[in-house]
């Protein structure tokens, strides 16, 4: 791993491997997250991946790729605790594994650098009909995941977890409510100060000519960042007090989400012991709300939990029968009390830190997964090996599985059921 500054706050990482047939650039755009600008960076996601000068349309952008051997091309957006990435990213065949003098990585990189520095706009605004278009898209397709219920209450109890904190209430994809506000010149206004201000991370994997990349991208001359570092971790308030909202609407399987205050960090104190806790507690088919709750009980259509280490929270999701509610509630505490008492065999441990090791295994057959992981190590500015984590699971023992089990408290819940009648 090779990494290069070119300049304040523009970092390159090149990756090299002969594990992949592909050739892997990614660019993510990091900022510190706001309310304000997060549906503005989703809508941009929209725009890049569909338009730009020259491939003002989707046919145009689909030739290019074609062109060359059908090269994977994407933009998205997500979050990190307090910070927000916007992120393209193209894959394209290694030519070196082709019958062809084509030069295809550097053509990928150049068409990446396309995109993001000429846009499809005109006079400081982009492409009225390719906006309005894009915009209709994205309110389309925030309603149609509110539209899951589940997603809807994930997303109340999102609203309970962080009601101080109005940014971290939003998903990553932005709200309707914000979309109206934005026009074709304030987005485009919007997208130079990105252009300008973000933190860039270029991510470059796969067999390459590290040389060659490097002044491709030098070419491109960025400037200094004004903006420091985004923080990696946002602090989740601990309420010590459980409260619960409920809600009624027409559905046949009530929703009950669980918020739990849980200060551990990704990599931090506790880290590795939580990993395994949670794969105790709900996030495996062996977990105690799987086959307690689910299993036995039969009280859940399904129970699960899931960990957040940039915001410091543990949540629990489960499709009930909604009067079912009270004993439910009470189950679920159950068992996260019998993990905090020690109620769990060695060889259960042994089975779980064994699927987390198959999981981990498997994931570093990606490439994305080897770019993702580069974006998260220099967001935390922590790197880990391979073999140190795989040792750091191992050495996990059931007295920091309990301790670290004693760190959640219940702070909100939201259960959302059917219709009383």
């Amino acid at each position: 791993m090779l990494q290069t500054q070119l300049a304040k706050g523009v970092q390159l990482t090149t990756v090299v491997s002969h594990q992949f047939k592909t050739n892997q650039i990614m660019i993510n755009f990091r900022a510190p997250l706001d309310r304000s600008t997060i549906t503005q960076r989703a809508l941009l996601s929209n725009l890049l991946e569909t338009s730009s000068a020259d491939y003002p349309d989707q046919r145009t952008l689909a030739n290019a790729l074609a062109a060359m051997y059908g090269a994977a091309f994407g933009a998205g957006v997500s979050r990190k605790g307090p910070t927000h990435n916007l992120q393209l990213a193209i894959t394209v065949a290694n030519e070196r594994y082709l019958a062809t003098d084509q030069p295809l990585t550097n053509q990928a990189i150049q068409f990446l650098q396309r995109v993001i520095w000429q846009p499809l706009a005109s006079d400081h605004q982009f492409d009225q009909a390719t906006f309005d278009r894009q915009k209709t898209n994205l309110e389309a397709a925030i309603k149609s995941v509110a539209d899951d219920k589940q997603y809807y209450a994930a997303q109340q109890l999102n609203a309970a977890l962080f009601a101080n904190e109005p940014a971290q209430q939003v998903p990553s994809f932005g709200v309707i409510d914000d979309l109206a506000a934005i026009d074709a010149r304030s987005l485009y206004r919007y997208y130079q100060q990105l252009l300008q201000d973000d933190q860039i991370d270029i991510i470059v994997t796969g067999d390459i000519d590290e040389a060659a990349v490097l002044e491709q991208w030098q070419q491109v001359g960025f400037e200094d960042r004004s903006t420091g570092r985004p923080r990696p971790f946002y602090q989740h308030h601990n309420l010590k007090d459980y409260v619960e909202v409920h809600e009624e609407q027409a559905l046949s399987q009530a929703k009950l989400n669980l918020g739990y205050d849980f200060p551990v960090f990704y990599r931090g104190d506790h880290y590795y012991a939580a990993l395994v806790f949670n794969e105790l507690f709900g996030g495996s088919p062996l977990s105690k709300l799987f086959t307690n709750v689910r299993e036995k009980a039969s009280l859940a259509y399904y129970a699960s939990s899931s960990l957040d280490t940039f915001r410091g929270v543990l949540k629990v999701q489960a499709g009930i029968d909604g009067k079912n509610h009270d004993q439910v509630l009470a189950i679920i505490a159950d068992q996260l009390t019998a993990i905090q008492n020690g109620d769990f065999t060695d060889n259960l441990v042994d089975q779980l830190k064994l699927g987390l090791i198959n999981d981990f295994e498997s994931s570093l057959d990606s490439q994305r997964t080897v770019a993702v992981q580069t974006l998260i190590d220099d967001l935390t500015q922590q790197h880990v090996s391979d073999a140190d984590w795989l040792r750091q699971i191992q050495s996990v023992t059931r007295e920091q599985i309990i301790a670290v089990a004693k760190m959640a408290t219940l702070n909100n819940g939201f259960f959302l059921s059917g219709e009383s009648k």
